[in-house]
């Protein structure tokens, strides 16, 4: 297993934690909130699913934890605008956590030198995660 694959991936575990927890429902019930709280409910337990049953680590795992993380971190931010206002900084901190869990999950990928057929397709998956981790981060400076 690549070291620390598992914590890495655990970290987003937490993320989607943290903007389930910003979810949650108030006086009123919320149908935004709910969805919102149930897909981060799902790449939670995908995440947990994936640091669980990690495949010794390989690049395939972590590629498909890192574009989780990315799409958690897209989630948070396209939606804290809307969240209460007590789950807005929560809001922010699982788009950091998960941004940052993308980032770190690369920085393992790219200590794999994976060179079967479909290794081109890893690494462009790679990239991809990192590009919208990224994008997340400035979409959250221009709400802050």
């Amino acid at each position: 297993m690549a070291s620390g694959y598992v914590s890495v991936a655990s970290a987003g575990v937490l993320a989607a934690d943290l903007l389930a927890e910003a979810c949650r429902p108030g006086p009123e019930v919320d149908l935004r909130l709910e969805t919102v709280r149930g897909l981060a409910a799902d790449l939670g337990r995908r995440l947990a699913s994936l640091a669980e049953t990690a495949d010794d680590g390989t690049s395939d795992s972590m590629v498909e934890a890192a574009l989780a993380c990315a799409d958690l971190a897209t989630l948070a931010v396209c939606n804290v605008p809307g969240l209460p206002e007590g789950g807005r900084g929560l809001g922010a901190a699982a788009t950091h956590l998960a941004a940052g869990t993308t980032h770190a999950l690369l920085a393992l990928i790219s200590t794999h030198k994976a060179e079967d057929a479909h290794a081109e397709n890893i690494l462009r998956d790679a990239r991809s995660a990192g590009w919208k981790a990224d994008l997340a981060l400035r979409q959250l400076g221009e709400t802050g």
